[in-house]
């Protein structure tokens, strides 16, 4: 087999993305996911092969539109629900 040195190309101009994400959309996002944080709650991302939607994604979708994304606490009860089903998703993978 025969190898040869290529030099990696260099593009020409800098890449621009096709989707137009606003500031507004980004400040939005990073306080989702830093709230999210702050409460415990991971944003737990199913992945794209599994055809069903679990228990687990429900919840979590209920708590991102009803809490997080208002800037409200989660109650107790539904944090802990949701990391007992995030830790029981876990056990089964």
């Amino acid at each position: 087999m025969i190898e040869t040195a290529m030099d990696k190309p260099t593009p020409k101009k800098p890449y621009v993305s096709p989707l137009n994400i606003t500031d507004d959309i980004k400040q939005f996002t990073e306080r989702r996911e830093k709230r999210a944080k702050e409460l415990g709650i991971a944003l737990y991302v199913l992945g794209a092969d599994r055809e069903s939607v679990t228990e687990l994604q429900k919840l979590e979708d209920y708590i991102m539109e009803n809490f997080i994304d208002l800037d409200l606490d989660v109650p107790e009860e539904i944090k802990e629900k949701y990391l007992a089903l995030k830790k029981q998703e876990e056990n089964n993978n």
